[in-house]
């Protein structure tokens, strides 16, 4: 008896060591494939991603009020003119009143950003196309912040792309405001606090829009307090290389925050973070496809 009892464990052993060694060949060649294929595709694609945000008693002037939303287009040698373009013509393609972004015009270094501002120049929308700083926007010249930003924001401005710097721009839509903070958060320079109140409190808009490039914990205690509607933000890339597994994403970008991609909801402000264009640290995506945010308002019945 113990003797069939062995022939049957050792056959039966055989056999799952069989059925694994199977399937962790079939997983091997399947990332083997589905990783290149993949990075080529978030390479080339772009995803248009749209929101419909309803409130109540919404102007009427603002109804069907359609806001594009991008980041990091991160001008350099692998975010070319051939990949900016696509990424552009797309944003036009989609007829926005107003578009906005969150930062990041350019990687790194001067050479780019001549390219990253006659591309974004190129963008059209009947109240206009407005920025944020961002991290990359100081680092066209190493250590000389200042001359960096400067030539960042005087190209942009030659092709009449403002780049606002802690500060309110008021969009008048018919009868309606639109009012957007603008807030310089970064690795560069952090917000003062006092700023921060001062602009959050002193935006009045009818609808109120929060822009920054960082998605930090305190600018969105903020933007949550002063009874914003939109809180808009960059700088994660979607993750940019992220690893999918069964119920949970894991990404580097983890470290540094917890919200990675998509929407967030504080009570009645929507916290939407863009995925973006380009890539910084290495040049690739790995399942974070670039993303265009259209926002488009609703009246809340």
């Amino acid at each position: 008896m113990k003797i069939f009892s062995y022939l049957f464990i050792k056959r039966t052993r055989a056999h799952l060591l069989k059925i694994r060694s199977t399937l962790l060949f079939l997983i091997i060649g399947f990332f083997i494939f589905y990783i290149p294929i993949r990075v080529i595709y978030d390479y080339n694609e772009v995803s248009v991603r749209e929101i419909k945000y309803e409130k109540r008693e919404l102007s009427s002037s603002l109804y069907g009020f359609r806001i594009a939303f991008i980041s990091d287009i991160q001008a350099d040698h692998y975010t070319d003119e051939k990949r900016l373009s696509n990424y552009l013509n797309k944003i036009n393609s989609l007829n926005p009143d107003l578009i906005l972004i969150a930062g990041d015009l350019i990687t790194t270094g001067p050479d780019y950003i001549e390219l990253s501002a006659r591309e974004v120049g190129k963008l059209k929308a009947k109240y206009g196309v407005y920025s944020c700083v961002g991290d990359h926007d100081n680092w066209a010249y190493r250590n000389d912040y200042v001359r960096s930003l400067t030539e960042v924001k005087s190209a942009l401005n030659y092709y009449s792309i403002q780049m606002i710097d802690n500060n309110i721009k008021e969009i008048n839509v018919d009868s309606a405001k639109i009012a957007i903070t603008f807030i310089t958060n970064t690795y560069v320079e952090t917000v003062s606090q006092n700023i921060l109140d001062s602009l959050s409190s002193n935006n009045v808009g009818n609808f109120k829009i929060f822009l920054t490039h960082q998605p930090q914990p305190r600018l969105i205690e903020s933007g949550l307090n002063n009874g914003f509607d939109l809180f808009l933000a960059g700088h994660t890339h979607g993750g940019q290389i992220t690893f999918v597994f069964p119920f949970v994403q894991l990404s580097p970008t983890m470290f540094e925050t917890s919200y990675i991609r998509g929407d967030f909801w504080f009570d009645s402000m929507l916290m939407i973070i863009n995925r973006g264009l380009g890539m910084s640290l290495a040049p690739l995506r790995y399942n974070s496809t670039p993303e265009i945010t259209l926002i488009v308002l609703k009246n809340s019945k």
